[in-house]
């Protein structure tokens, strides 16, 4: 985002990691997203917003941006067609 900074937006992040054409590049590049989602030391509805070296909330939290953690599965047919069958049932 701006390397003056030691913030990051994990919404951007995703999303790009979306972009990736193998699962490799996208797990490199979401895979940090993961763990602040795991590590962050604020328990409150995930922010979209952190600090990078700690995972610290920095301002945001519940924003809808954050469902773009689903949009790798919205982006994989086979994926998709998976939990498309669990909710049938």
């Amino acid at each position: 985002m701006d390397n003056r900074e030691r913030y990051t937006k994990n919404d951007w992040i995703t999303w790009t990691a979306t972009l990736a054409d193998d699962k490799d590049d996208f797990r490199t590049i979401f895979d940090p997203v993961y763990l602040f989602a795991e590590n962050t030391p604020n328990r409150v509805p995930v922010s979209d917003w952190y600090i990078v070296d700690n995972a610290q909330q920095r301002g945001f939290q519940a924003r809808s941006v954050v469902g773009g953690f689903f949009i790798r599965m919205l982006n994989d047919k086979t994926i998709w067609n998976k939990w498309v069958k669990k909710a049938e049932n």
